[in-house]
């Protein structure tokens, strides 16, 4: 059976949601989040491999 203690834990890290004053927070999990959301934000907003064929694409060419 698990403890008390385990469950209590594992809710209050699974209930976390990203804050802005994560990244001036000292705790390990706001600095995860924080970092966390940097990557994923980075990553949303430079598209994927098929976006940066599409834009290539798009350009005119000169000849």
């Amino acid at each position: 059976m698990v403890s008390n203690k385990k469950t209590e834990r594992s809710k209050s890290v699974a209930d976390k949601t990203y804050q802005f004053s994560d990244y001036y927070k000292e705790d390990q999990l706001s600095q995860g989040m924080a970092m966390s959301h940097e990557q994923v934000s980075d990553t949303y907003m430079e598209g994927t491999i098929d976006d940066q064929q599409q834009k290539q694409e798009k350009l005119p060419r000169k000849k």
